[in-house]
C-alpha cells in the first residue's frame, strides 16, 4: 500500500475550549480515516509542540491507531536559528505530502496570552481564525508544491 505523509499542525492547546478540542480531535480522526478509505497508509508528521494542542493530539491518535509517526520537535523555543521553530516547520513542510492546519475561529474567553487581530501568515492577512505558526508551515508546504488545507474549528463560545 502507498504511504501518505500527512502533516497535521495548528494551534496550541491553550487556544482551544473543551468543545474546540473535541472538534479538532474529530477532524484529525477524519483526516486519517479519509486517507485509509482511499487505500493509503497515513504516516503522521507532527511538530510535537511542547505546548500541546493539535501536534500532540495528532501524535496520540497516531499511536492509538498504530500508525507511523515522524515528529520534528523544536530543540530550542525560538523562531530562528538551529533547532528553532522555523527549522522544525520547514522539516514538516518538506516531509509531508499534504499539510492540514487546524485552527480555532476565536480565542477562549479565559485565554490570557498574546492575541492578534489577524493571522498575518496569509496574504492578505485573515481575521477568520486565531493566528497559528501552523499557517506558516502550511504556506511553506504550498510553496513547495504540496497539497494544503486550512480547517477552522469553532470553540463553541
Amino acid at each position: 500500500m502507498t504511504e501518505l505523509r500527512v502533516g497535521i499542525v495548528g494551534n496550541a492547546a491553550d487556544k482551544f475550549t473543551p468543545r474546540g478540542r473535541e472538534y479538532a480531535i474529530q477532524v484529525i480522526y477524519d483526516i486519517i480515516d479519509d486517507a485509509m478509505y482511499r487505500g493509503l497508509v497515513p504516516v503522521i508528521v507532527s511538530g510535537d509542540c511542547h505546548l500541546g494542542g493539535v501536534d500532540i493530539w495528532a501524535r496520540e491518535i497516531a499511536v492509538m491507531k498504530d500508525l507511523k509517526l515522524e515528529a520534528f520537535p523544536a530543540r530550542v523555543h525560538k523562531w530562528d536559528g538551529a533547532g528553532g521553530y522555523k527549522e522544525r516547520n520547514i522539516m514538516i513542510a518538506k516531509t509531508s505530502d499534504i499539510v492540514h492546519c487546524i485552527v480555532t475561529r476565536t480565542y477562549p474567553k479565559e485565554y490570557s496570552g498574546m492575541k492578534f487581530k489577524w493571522c498575518y501568515h496569509h496574504k492578505p492577512p485573515r481575521d477568520d481564525h486565531v493566528k497559528s505558526g501552523g499557517c506558516w508551515t502550511m504556506k511553506e508546504a504550498k510553496r513547495r508544491g504540496k497539497e494544503i488545507s486550512l480547517i477552522i474549528v469553532d470553540n463553541g463560545e
